[in-house]
Order: C-alpha cells, then sequence, then structure tokens
C-alpha cells in the first residue's frame, strides 16, 4: 500500500512533494509535472504536491540546483528525459544524472514537425525540397539547443543530404514560446513532442505534415517520416529522478508511490489524451536504461559533430565551471598585489628602496602562490572543494608572513565553506564534494 511506504520516509502523506519542471510552463517537462500532480491529488486526497518551474540550459540548470539544494530530501523529484541526456553533453554540464537517484521512466512520446495552417507548405515534400534548395531559409522552432528536436532536425538534414551544421534551428526555453513564434508567423516549421501541439491542431491553427514514429500511431493522423520517404525514427521519453543521498527505503517508497499514481485510471486516462506512449520502468532496468541513453546519445552528438565546420571562436563566457575559477584568479591577483606592498613595505620601513635580496624574496613568494594555486586546482577535484581551498587560503597566508596555523586553518575551513554554500546555494553552481561532506551528506 502506496501510504504504508510513504509512512516509512515521511511520516504523514501531507509532506509537501515538490515536483521540479526544468524548463518553462507549457512544454512537455511541465506538462508531465502537472499531471503528476493532477493524478496524485486525485489518489491521495490528504497529499500536498507542489510544481517548480527552473528554465534554462535545457534543463542542465534546473538538474544542477536540484542536485545541491535538494540533497538527501526524499520529498522532491525532478522531470527529465532524453532532451536533459542531450543537453549535458551538448553544454558540458558539470552535473549529470549520474549524481541523481533514478526513480523511474514514465512516457514515450514521438516528435511532431508542424507548419501553420496558413503556410505554403503543404507536405512534407514541399518542407524538404526548400531544405534541400536552401537550408537556411526554413527556420526550426523547437526546445533547447541539443535536446530532441534539435537532435531530429540535425538527423533529418543528414538523412536528407543537408550538412546538419546549416541547419537554422531557433532553441526556446519551453513549448510555451516555440508555440507563440510558431502561430505569430516567425519560423517556418516547429518541431516538438505531438502533445505540445495537440490543442492548436485540434482547433485547425496548425498542421502536421509528420511523426517521428516507426509506424503510424493510434490517434493521430499524420504520416510517418518513413511513409514519406525519410528513413528515420526518434523517441522522446520522459521520467523521474530523485536527489542524492537519499537510503534505500527512501528511495523505494518514492518509487512505489510513483508506480501507484502510473498504474492508476486517472494516469492513463492523461496518457491516451495527451498520445504519450506508456513506457513505465524503474528499478535496476531504469538505471541501465539511463546508462544506454547517455552512451547512444553522446555517439549520435559525436557523428553530427564530426560533421559539422569548425566553430569559430568565442568570447569568454561564465559558466558553472569558469566561475569559481575566474574568483579564484581574482583572488590569486589580489594576494600578489598585497605580497608585493608588503614587500615594498617593509623595504621602505628602514628608510631605502627595497634591495635586490628583498625583491628577489618577493618574487620567490610570487612564484611560490602561482605553484600554490596550480597544486589547488589538481586536487580541486580530489579532494573537493572545501578542502582544497582551505589549504589555499592556509597556504597563502603563511606566503603572507603569518604563523598563526590553527586560527589560518579555522579561517580558511569558514571561508571555504561559506563560498561552498553560496556557490551551490545561492548560484545553483555544481563544485565538487569533500568526502567528508559527501559522507555527511549521504
Amino acid at each position: 500500500m502506496v501510504l504504508a511506504a510513504l509512512a516509512a520516509t515521511s511520516g504523514s502523506v501531507r509532506d509537501v512533494l515538490t515536483i521540479v519542471a526544468p524548463a518553462s510552463p507549457g512544454g512537455g517537462w511541465d506538462q508531465t509535472a502537472r499531471a503528476l500532480q493532477h493524478a496524485l491529488a486525485t489518489i491521495e486526497p490528504g497529499a500536498s504536491v507542489q510544481v517548480e518551474n527552473v528554465p534554462g540550459a535545457a534543463g542542465t540548470i534546473g538538474l544542477a540546483r536540484f542536485v545541491s539544494a535538494e540533497r538527501g530530501n526524499p520529498h522532491a523529484l525532478l522531470v527529465t528525459g532524453l532532451v536533459m541526456l542531450s543537453a549535458i553533453v551538448t553544454n558540458q554540464a558539470p552535473v549529470t544524472l549520474a549524481q541523481t537517484t533514478p526513480i523511474a521512466r514514465l512516457t514515450g512520446e514521438f516528435e511532431a514537425i508542424v507548419v501553420p495552417a496558413g503556410s505554403r507548405f503543404a507536405t512534407l515534400g514541399d518542407l524538404v525540397a526548400e531544405f534541400r534548395r536552401a537550408p537556411t531559409s526554413v527556420s526550426w522552432a523547437g526546445g533547447s539547443a541539443g535536446g530532441t528536436d534539435d537532435l531530429l532536425v540535425r538527423l533529418l538534414a543528414e538523412a536528407l543530404g543537408v550538412p546538419p551544421a546549416r541547419a537554422n534551428y531557433i532553441a526556446f526555453s519551453g513549448g510555451g514560446p516555440a508555440l507563440a513564434a510558431l502561430l505569430g508567423g516567425q519560423v517556418t516549421a516547429g518541431v516538438s513532442g505531438y502533445s505540445e501541439f495537440a490543442a492548436q491542431i485540434d482547433a485547425g491553427a496548425l498542421r502536421v505534415l509528420a511523426v517521428s514514429a516507426p509506424a503510424r500511431v493510434p490517434g493521430i493522423d499524420a504520416p510517418t517520416l518513413r511513409e514519406q520517404g525519410v528513413d528515420l525514427d526518434l523517441a522522446n521519453w520522459r521520467g523521474l529522478v530523485a536527489p542524492p543521498g537519499l537510503s534505500d527505503a527512501e528511495r523505494d517508497a518514492l518509487a512505489t508511490r510513483v508506480q501507484t499514481v502510473a498504474q492508476s485510471d486517472e494516469w492513463r486516462a492523461v496518457v491516451s489524451r495527451n498520445g504519450w506512449e506508456d513506457a513505465f520502468l524503474t528499478g535496476p532496468a531504469f538505471r541501465q536504461f539511463l546508462m544506454a541513453e547517455q552512451n547512444r546519445v553522446e555517439a549520435v552528438l559525436r557523428r553530427l559533430g564530426a560533421q559539422a565546420p569548425a566553430p569559430p571562436p568565442r568570447g569568454f563566457a561564465l559558466t558553472p565551471r569558469t566561475f569559481p575559477a575566474v574568483v579564484l584568479i581574482a583572488l590569486a591577483v589580489v594576494l600578489t598585489g598585497l605580497m608585493w606592498t608588503r614587500q615594498r613595505r617593509s623595504g621602505g620601513a628602514s628608510g631605502s628602496t627595497p634591495n635586490d635580496a628583498s625583491s628577489t624574496g618577493a618574487n620567490s613568494r610570487v612564484a611560490l602562490l602561482v605553484g600554490v594555486l596550480g597544486l589547488h586546482a589538481v586536487a580541486l577535484p580530489v579532494v573537493g572543494f572545501i578542502l582544497s581551498s582551505a589549504s589555499l587560503f592556509l597556504a597563502t597566508s603563511w606566503l603572507l608572513g603569518s604563523r598563526r596555523w590553527l586560527r589560518d586553518a579555522v579561517l580558511g575551513l569558514i571561508a571555504a565553506s561559506v563560498l561552498f554554500l553560496v556557490f551551490t546555494r545561492g548560484l545553483a553552481l555544481s563544485l565538487p564534494l569533500d568526502p567528508i561532506t559527501a559522507l555527511l551528506a549521504r
């Protein structure tokens, strides 16, 4: 019984369950989260379920925040799927699904290629002909770059003999903004899960040109890509993961709760209404599926990337990986300045300018500081942010002349811990955990 399973971790079904949809409202992740919210409210009248939208970077921002902020929380779930796996590779995200607790795969959904009802492209053949003639003249609206929609467009280009890099794909943060651009005539065609277009298709505002299924989908009046001579099919999937640091009992309680929902009439009605495929999978099988999908997505992206020309040099941008480095480099510049100032003052205290020996000493200290920073960069992924940064603070204090080891060590640990919390909790960045911190978090 689901209530008994919940009691093992929450003690009450009235504990708030938070479902994080890592995208803007209106898209597939948001639809899945709100469908779960509705089904749980029907099945468990006493339960409190809230949906939280955290958009950005095809779900990787929401993933990073989820892993750091919800660690050890047995009352939180994150909606994930193929889009996020692609984005993790494309964006070189520092946080991956391997750092979460897999719960269940829920649904599968085929992609639809649509155009506005008044479009001059009446069939997929018309659109494909224009795409072959002038690839950049056809603009495609879809979800975040590197996601399922983007993959389908580039795989379509590959199948048609068009360089994938020439596809004019315009990424949006969610299904809502992409749909608005499509209906507003700002783009040529739209690509997304069929359910995101279903209401506008039924209303006659959009026309379906093709579905990316291997065979006709019951309830969808549209031909497949294969029927129209394009040797391609692609299915999206959506599932749920929990934060890291859960006990086996907490993980199993969440899986039991989700399984109860997936087997309910309320959920089956939602799946049917949205044109989703029931793809429920949980336990070790779901974990193995995630690993296999990650390998498959990486292979596809490598192949498509190999066909694209080398990108032009880009300006420097702050990312979860570069931001801590910028802070540490800035700290190094400040400390170097302080060391030079201290050396010059000590030289001038005797009423003369620094001599060669004092200048040599200053140069040696700067060289040692550079070496310490290099050791910090090597130690960071091994021993974690807090211990490596505290050690950096201690070594720098010594180079500045301090010999109060205990005080400096305590101050270093406090400063590193504060920075760690600011980066992970406040800015949703991902930093390596110290072994002690990771052990305590579990």
